[in-house]
């Protein structure tokens, strides 16, 4: 769930009290409004969700015997069957092409060769060699063995190009054939989500290799170092990397190259060789200061990784054909991962070592499945046709999702919107909800007039440091240009004098990726219920109104994905 919230750091700045209260004016036009319920659709209304149903879905696909649906395991594989038997009984059409309800995703693994893998660099004909773990780390690479890069460096801030923002690293500076010296992360004036975006990794890489650059070499920005210092990533790096492979052998891929992370002391030595400070250049760029400058040095990398053999992972899809003769054509995806971490090394408090996954995301899968039965025993259909999308490859990097946005079993410009489900803290009856997202389309009035009919507010996001806008599988549609929303419980006070943000804080402190994320837990089915039918609610809004979903002008993710 919401990939590498957790592992970039629990230290989280929760705020104490989040009050409810609707999405400010200015985010979506009050003159618009929405039936959420059609005749194309008739409400069937809470008691058509079933509580019983939710729980049945949760305690198969949480169960030990499936070890954790870890992508591309036999317990993956019968959580995946589960699904498709499910759907198959609802008579839903199967879209996964030749697979019937599976689309198979085929991924490998790999692991860094540490004994093949180097780094040094050469300032005035003396070569420094480094040690790989106390000085420089490396990230295996899925689609290549061996990646090499030698060049001159050149150091360029947060290596960012976001020039409608008054920011671009790459103003006065040409990276081509060079290996970049960069900062992790984002100016902190940049929106939250907008800076989860510009901050991330595949952002940087992709724009660096559009610019020719033919290496990177990152260095953690100082908040980074504080979360989770250098020594403490060196020690655990190396780990085993998933993707998804499309490419044949004979064909070749652009990109920068090799790649890796130094310690600080290896970029104060840089720095100093040519009369700087690292310290005060990192302070300048956190600063706001643009720009970079060339380092006077020749780094050599060489990165080195052993590969897996490839293997499929399926993403389950299912759907439902709308009833208007030429709406029928477009399709709403209703998403939810299938997959979760599979088993831990060592017991936790006397528990087995299953991460079972009961919230983390057996709860979104269960609630998406009693979604699609209100659907196929309505009498009317509605408009648009709606997908249902189990998707695997959530937890190592959003990659099921990635793949069948990239590559759907349908038209790709046939998809007008997503409706995401991803891990629902379903321990307490919320009053309130957040939804990812909706602030920037025209999905925004719909939420909230569907929330809203039953009782339900829409609340602000109470944890906007975290970007979480980019970081579940609703954003791989985005990236394609397709208006999303993602809705969690809120951190209100529930019926019963529960904290929600309580309750949602300790959840994430105490029970996220462990083995108490099972199902003896204090889960409120009937929570799930109402959850199953909000989100049955807004998912009809969309596929029963005539016009196609749009991005609001000017917003940040319309322009830059909207046309892909």
């Amino acid at each position: 769930m919401v990939q590498n919230i957790i592992k970039l750091g629990i230290a989280w700045r929760f705020l104490q009290v989040v009050a409810v209260c609707l999405f400010a004016a200015a985010c979506v036009p009050q003159t618009q409004t929405f039936n959420v319920t059609t005749p194309q659709n008739i409400d069937p209304g809470l008691a058509a969700f079933s509580a019983n149903r939710i729980k049945s879905d949760v305690k198969f696909l949480a169960d030990d015997a499936l070890l954790g649906r870890k992508t591309g395991s036999k317990g993956h594989r019968k959580a995946a069957e589960f699904v498709a038997k499910e759907f198959g009984k609802l008579g839903l059409k199967p879209l996964g092409g030749k697979g019937g309800y599976f689309q198979e995703v085929p991924f490998r693994t790999a692991t860094v060769n540490r004994a093949r893998s180097s780094m040094s660099y050469s300032i005035a004909g003396k070569r420094t060699k480094l040690k790989i773990g106390s000085d420089f780390i490396m990230a295996s690479n899925v689609l290549r063995r061996n990646a090499k890069a030698k060049a001159r460096a050149v150091y360029v801030g947060y290596g960012i190009h976001a020039p409608e923002l008054d920011h671009d690293d790459f103003a006065d500076i040409d990276v081509e054939g060079k290996i970049v010296l960069l900062v992790t992360g984002a100016p902190g004036h940049f929106n939250s989500e907008v800076r989860a975006h510009h901050g991330s990794g595949s952002t940087k890489y992709s724009h660096l290799a559009w610019r020719g650059a033919v290496g990177v070499v990152t260095v953690l920005s100082s908040k980074e170092e504080k979360k989770r210092p250098f020594v403490k990533r060196g020690k655990n790096s190396g780990g085993k990397r998933y993707g998804w492979v499309r490419l044949k052998p004979s064909q070749k891929r652009r990109g920068t190259g090799a790649a890796a992370t130094i310690s600080y002391a290896i970029a104060t030595d840089l720095f100093a060789q040519i009369g700087k400070t690292f310290k005060d250049e990192l302070a300048a760029t956190e600063a706001g200061k643009k720009g970079g400058f060339e380092l006077g040095a020749v780094i050599a990398m060489q990165t080195s990784s052993k590969h897996s053999k490839i293997f499929r992972s399926p993403n389950v899809l299912a759907g439902i054909e709308g009833s208007d003769p030429i709406l029928k054509n477009e399709y709403v995806v209703i998403s939810a991962h299938l997959d979760h971490i599979g088993t831990g090394k060592a017991r936790a408090n006397g528990k087995d070592r299953i991460n079972n996954g009961a919230l983390d995301n057996a709860i979104g899968v269960a609630v998406m499945l009693d979604v699609a039965r209100v659907y196929a025993s309505a009498d009317v259909k509605p408009r648009r046709s709606i997908i249902f999308a189990a998707v695997t490859g959530e937890e190592p990097g959003l990659l099921g999702s990635q793949y069948f946005a990239k590559y759907p079993t349908v038209k790709k410009s046939a998809i007008v919107a997503n409706v995401n489900l991803d891990m629902p803290i379903l321990l307490y009856d919320f009053t309130d909800v957040i939804a990812f997202g909706a602030e920037r389309s025209s999905l925004g009035p719909i939420t909230r007039e569907a929330v809203n009919q039953i009782g339900v507010t829409l609340s602000p996001d109470p944890m906007p440091e975290r970007g979480v806008f980019t970081r579940s599988d609703h954003y791989r549609f985005v990236q394609e240009g397709v208006p999303s929303v993602f809705l969690v419980t809120g951190w209100g006070v529930d019926t019963n004098g529960k904290d929600g943000g309580k309750i949602f804080r300790e959840f994430w402190a105490n029970t996220y990726h462990s083995p108490r994320d099972d199902i003896h837990q204090e889960i409120d089915y009937q929570a799930g219920a109402k959850f199953a039918y909000i989100n049955w609610l807004i998912t009809s809004a969309i596929a029963n109104i005539t016009e196609r979903p749009t991005w609001n002008q000017g917003d940040f993710f319309g322009d830059t994905f909207a046309g892909k």
